[in-house]
């Protein structure tokens, strides 16, 4: 049996972070995969449409550049090609009471928030959240089972004190909604904040959704929507390479189906074809807690297998790609063929109508549509003179009771392919008021329905892009099991990370990024 000092579960973002951080420090780590490539979450085609470079899953990396794991690994990654190109625009609105953008550019956003009559409460916002951006961001990067987060904790008793401390727990708690309505006049000012919330699996009535779309918010006004050049498979080979270049293997086709535990501690792993990993130091677990505690590794401890049994999956998502042989023609605001990723919506009601009924089982009337353009920061995306589209919507049940507009008959329930295209074009009949060549230019098309994000990736149970509901019971403290007990698993040697894990879903790599911290007594 081949013995490594780790064996790292699966090759997402985070899998990747913590084989890349723990193989410069000297550790022999494999890493199995059961795909027939790495990446996880990241799937570049360039295989689709001839001269396209198509994300199929994740796109945008803001989460990665602005965070710890870049930070740490960017000189190592840039040696290995990797580079990153950003935009003046990183995201805007259109909605029923008209449309806006955020800019990088302050004097843009400025003039922006003043046309829409919101300038003093956008420069409030800005200001009170750069007093308190160490706090906000290290509440989302910190390891709360570490000695660390007292002094975290204790920061932020200094910093904010006794009265201080307890306001800001009140503001996390917040939902967006009521935020936007309470600090900003214009309904279209709220249409373009309130759906990042989206972005992190919650919806505008959730509590804790007001604190993730500031978050967002800010950050996409500071560092914009940087993608790397080449599409996300520039990371991922960035971060293989980086691991096979200090002794690392990565191995595709590996599909683990079993954590050998001897005496309470893991020794390693067993694949599909009954090879086996020994495991030195450490195994890595990039999994959700079902698939964890009730397959590979049921030696646990009761109350952590109870509380795994008892995750929740949130709701589904649903992508749609677009080939044109012609940039995407934008009706009303011209800004927006520049932006890199526009929300469509009415408003705020349609927000919430929409999440609450992808919760109860129900197909969106009034959907809100994440439009990429991945090809306004990167062109080498796209033929000259050709546009790309990358359509997301993230408000869809994982099983259909009903559809709310009465025309889609939901069968069963089953996202099948034929309940999936009746909803693409619907959803591609709205943008059509918007973008009037959607049909006309299309060279290609194709639709990622919910059944075929789980069939691409185990993790994303019922096509759930997060890998667990993020409502506030299932984050933070509290994820990824209800017991508080972070990454630990309660078998020695054995470390769950993943999006299902804190620092929770995005493309960040922050919770292989704490782990491998642990490993390395950092």
């Amino acid at each position: 049996m081949e013995q490594r000092d780790a064996v790292i579960i699966g090759t997402g973002i985070n899998a990747l972070v913590a084989g890349a951080m723990l193989a410069r420090k000297g550790w022999a780590v494999t890493l199995c995969e059961r795909n027939p490539h790495p990446g996880g979450a990241i799937w570049t085609s360039t295989e689709h449409v001839p001269g396209f470079t198509i994300e199929l899953l994740s796109s945008w990396h803001p989460l990665f550049v602005g965070g710890p794991a870049y930070a740490d690994l960017a000189a190592d990654l840039a040696a290995r090609g990797l580079e990153y190109r950003n935009t003046e625009l990183p995201t805007g609105v259109v909605c029923a009471d008209g449309s806006a953008v955020l800019s990088t550019n302050p004097e843009i956003t400025a003039a922006q928030m003043a046309e829409l009559g919101d300038l003093d409460s956008w420069n409030a916002l800005m200001a009170d959240f750069g007093s308190k951006a160490d706090l906000a961001f290290g509440l989302l990067g910190t390891d709360f089972w570490r000695r660390s987060a007292w002094k975290f904790g204790w920061k932020a008793y200094r910093q904010l004190g006794r009265q201080g401390l307890a306001a800001s727990g009140a503001d996390l708690l917040e939902p967006a909604a009521p935020w936007a309505e309470r600090c900003f006049r214009s309904p279209v000012t709220r249409s373009l904040l309130a759906p990042w919330a989206l972005h992190n699996g919650l919806g505008p009535d959730d509590s804790g959704s007001a604190f993730i779309t500031t978050v967002i918010g800010a950050a996409i006004a500071m560092g914009g929507m940087p993608v790397p050049v080449g599409g996300g498979r520039s990371l991922v080979n960035a971060l293989v390479s980086l691991i096979e270049d200090h002794g690392g293997t990565v191995v595709c086709n590996a599909d683990v189906v079993r954590v050998t535990v001897q005496g309470n501690r893991a020794t390693g792993v067993v694949l599909a074809d009954g090879t086996s990993i020994g495991a030195r130091r450490a195994v890595l677990a990039s999994v959700t807690p079902p698939a964890l505690y009730g397959t590979l590794a049921p030696e646990g401890d009761a109350q952590r297998r109870a509380a795994a049994e008892r995750f929740r999956f949130g709701r589904a998502g649903f992508q749609i790609h677009i080939a044109l042989r012609e940039p995407p023609r934008w009706v009303g605001d011209p800004r927006m063929a520049d932006t890199a990723l526009v929300h469509i919506l009415d408003g705020m009601d349609s927000l919430s109508e929409s999440v609450n009924a992808a919760n109860r089982g129900f197909l969106p009337k009034r959907p809100t549509i994440v439009v990429g353009q991945p090809a306004t920061v990167d062109p080498t995306r796209v033929p000259e003179g050709h546009g790309l589209l990358w359509i997301q919507l993230q408000e869809n049940p994982r099983r259909i009771v009903g559809d709310l507009a009465g025309q889609i008959d939901p069968g069963d329930g089953r996202w099948t392919p034929q309940v999936r295209d009746a909803y693409a074009d619907r959803v591609i009949g709205i943008l059509e008021r918007h973008i009037t060549n959607i049909r006309s230019a299309a060279i290609a098309q194709f639709t990622i329905g919910p059944a075929d994000l789980e069939a691409m990736n185990v993790n994303l149970v019922g096509g759930d892009p997060y890998a667990g509901d993020c409502r506030v019971d299932q984050y933070a403290l509290w994820r990824p099991l209800a017991t508080a007990t972070g990454h630990s698993t309660g078998i020695d040697g054995l470390w769950q990370i993943g999006a299902s894990t804190h620092p929770g879903p995005g493309l960040g790599g922050g919770s292989g990024y704490q782990v491998a911290s642990r490993l390395l007594g950092n």
